[in-house]
């Protein structure tokens, strides 16, 4: 169970910050990137089999990635209207586009069709580091929104 105005847990246990679990997919993400990267590269020095299984690691970790956050951000709404952060709304929107992307470079790759295929993903990676840096931003601005309203709290 997550922490939010409108439901506490009874058993006294120790639940994980929203943010924490949000910052958990990033860093799946940030994973995922790394690994389509890999992937490239080992594609580039014709190990393509190797390339496309680094590639296919990759986007699942990019697609846990992106869950979390948005699970994470479901509960967030309770404390602050996220909604209404557009460095969020178009950092998701890239990734989503991003991971896309790569599946469709990888089902090219996977039918033989490198041009096409290097071309896609290199495409994926663009949105995907994108939206990595706007998804950042927002986060950012939802934590220090959170401590201004801790802040306003202690001094009342």
């Amino acid at each position: 169970m997550y922490k939010n105005r409108y439901f506490f847990c009874e058993c006294h246990c120790e639940q994980p910050d929203v943010l924490d679990v949000i910052e958990k997919g990033i860093c799946l993400i940030k994973e995922g990137i790394k690994d389509v990267k890999i992937g490239l590269d080992l594609i580039c020095c014709c190990r393509i089999q190797e390339g496309i299984r680094c590639i296919e690691k990759g986007l699942c970790r990019l697609e846990q990635g992106l869950d979390l956050v948005v699970k994470g951000l479901r509960d967030v709404e309770f404390e602050c209207d996220y909604r209404s952060n557009m460095n969020i709304k178009e950092g998701i929107c890239d990734l989503k586009d991003g991971i896309r992307d790569v599946r469709e470079g990888l089902c090219q790759l996977k039918k033989c069709c490198l041009c096409e295929g290097l071309e896609s993903i290199n495409c994926a990676l663009r949105d995907l580091d994108e939206g990595l840096c706007r998804l950042v931003k927002g986060v950012a601005e939802i934590r220090d929104e959170r401590d201004m309203r801790r802040k306003r709290k202690l001094c009342k």
